[in-house]
């Protein structure tokens, strides 16, 4: 007599990527349900945090195949390994309670984050070429065959959140190393040499801890940061790495915001917006879109002038949407093209806040920067004391560089900002360059004549005392602008052979 045949299961187990998909709905359960439950972290686990909790160990913990196609545990059980291997002393316990504790307190800081937040980095994350590797990790859960695109495909809500998940998983582990005295006291001397090296160490080294916190997000122990591999070394690298693209990130920050005060106070921000499109090269000018970046700029000068307005920059872009009929999406962008090319100008006014290792940053598009100090072996800085000297130099600048003031201080005096600082230095000493330059018994006298028709105010009286000193302007065979540019030449050759520091 043969068996019944079996029932099938009622409940068969989910897949992989079923289960992701079920994330979303066991984190809005997981979530505080009433408002007053924000103020105050609880310690204790809710039910809905155990089986959310649940749900994300069971999909990390799933084996996935290498490059070389072998299986080698799962994700969660490799990284917690190899953040006690890479940081024995500053983890204590074993590998099961280190990722047990990890799990719940990832759970329940993701808990009390605001939605809107939430939403944000699920925006980010879709985000064009915004990390990549964290992408395909994702996908490799949920949906393997998409894994090892190139450019992955947008990512579900469900993925978005497996994504900051993660990434907030790494946050925490790193919050427990970082702010361990064992952290502190292992890598003294990398944290000094870093500090060290930056231009304000006291600030940087105020903000190191919450700039590696920060960057956790993104470190992965199971991938080699550098050629070194795993280990020591390669963590170094990556401190370094973090510490130069953060100082880095804050110029960047400055630059738009000088940008920005181009755009709000300066009446010749749209010549200028359009003479430094012209110099850009035809691939960035594709990139851009002229007329909507004219348009912004003359709606940001004549109708928004609420400074409430403009010290925000989403009140800012709300405003701008408003008046033109844009979409928010489409106002942030063509805002970032504006910024990118006023950035330029505030670029070629070689400011000393911003550094020429700034160039290679991508908002500023490899910008040639040739704001370099002088070379001691082949040019001397002799030239700076007959600058100062000089007394039509104007006494703010030779205090503040007599003194060693910083930027910040005699910006609070003069209630500029720090790069303004920067351009005033720079326009002094080029008002001192030409005022030598002109002295020079052999630079002919023409030039000085044609220089000193920038002080006439009436377009119509300075083209007609240039028509009167240069006769190929009166004739056209040259512009102003070649002519302008015969003299800056002639200044550089000048300046290059009386052992001058040139200043473009």
């Amino acid at each position: 007599m043969s068996a019944p045949p079996r029932s099938p299961n009622p409940n068969p187990p989910l897949s992989l990527g079923e289960q992701v998909e079920r994330l979303p709905a066991l984190f809005a359960a997981a979530r505080p349900q009433r408002p007053g439950d924000n103020g105050s972290r609880s310690s204790r686990i809710t039910p809905a945090q155990t089986e959310l909790i649940r749900c994300l160990k069971t999909i990390l913990e799933q084996p996935l195949p290498q490059e070389d196609g072998i299986l080698r545990g799962g994700y969660l059980q490799r990284l917690i390994e190899a953040y006690a291997q890479l940081f024995a002393s500053c983890l204590s316990g074993s590998s099961s309670q280190l990722q047990h504790q990890a799990l719940v307190q990832t759970v329940q800081r993701l808990s009390q984050i605001p939605m809107t937040v939430i939403q944000e980095d699920y925006d980010r994350l879709n985000r064009g070429h915004y990390n990549v590797p964290l992408k395909q990790l994702v996908l490799s859960f949920s949906r393997p065959t998409l894994a090892q695109r190139a450019t992955p495909p947008t990512l579900t809500e469900a993925e978005c959140f497996l994504a900051i998940f993660i990434q907030a998983l790494r946050q925490q582990l790193g919050s427990v190393v970082l702010f361990s005295d064992e952290f502190k006291r292992d890598y003294r001397d990398l944290l000094r040499s870093v500090c060290k090296a930056a231009p304000d160490p006291e600030l940087c080294q105020s903000n190191l801890p919450g700039w590696l916190w920060e960057a956790m997000k993104s470190f992965d122990p199971l991938k080699a940061f550098s050629a070194t591999g795993h280990g020591r070394p390669t963590f170094e690298a990556w401190v370094r790495t973090v510490v130069n693209n953060k100082l880095a990130d804050e110029k960047r920050k400055l630059l738009k915001r000088e940008a920005d005060e181009l755009l709000f106070y300066e009446s010749r921000a749209l010549p200028m917006f359009e003479q430094r499109y012209a110099a850009a090269g035809a691939a960035v000018q594709e990139e851009l879109d002229l007329a909507a970046c004219c348009q912004l700029i003359k709606i940001v000068q004549s109708e928004i002038t609420d400074p409430r307005i403009r010290t925000s920059t989403t009140r800012l872009r709300q405003q701008i949407a408003q008046l033109l009929g844009w979409t928010i999406e489409y106002t942030r962008e063509i805002h970032q093209q504006v910024r990118r090319i006023l950035g330029r100008y505030v670029q070629s006014t070689r400011s000393l806040n911003i550094t020429s290792t700034d160039s290679n940053q991508e908002w500023i598009d490899n910008y040639p920067d040739a704001r370099t100090l002088p070379n001691l072996g082949n040019q001397g800085v002799d030239c700076m004391v007959d600058f100062l000297n000089d007394q039509q130099t104007p006494i703010w600048v030779r205090d503040w560089c007599e003194k060693r003031r910083t930027q910040a201080e005699i910006a609070a005096e003069l209630f500029v900002s720090q790069p303004t600082i920067s351009r005033c230095l720079g326009r002094e000493y080029r008002l001192w360059l030409y005022r030598r330059f002109f002295k020079d018994q052999q630079t002919p006298e023409w030039m000085r004549r044609w220089y000193d028709t920038q002080t006439i105010s009436s377009p119509h009286q300075r083209r007609q005392a240039r028509r009167d000193i240069h006769p190929d302007y009166a004739r056209g065979v040259f512009t102003a602008k070649q002519i302008d540019d015969q003299i800056e030449a002639r200044l550089e050759e000048w300046c290059l052979r009386n052992g001058i520091y040139y200043l473009a």
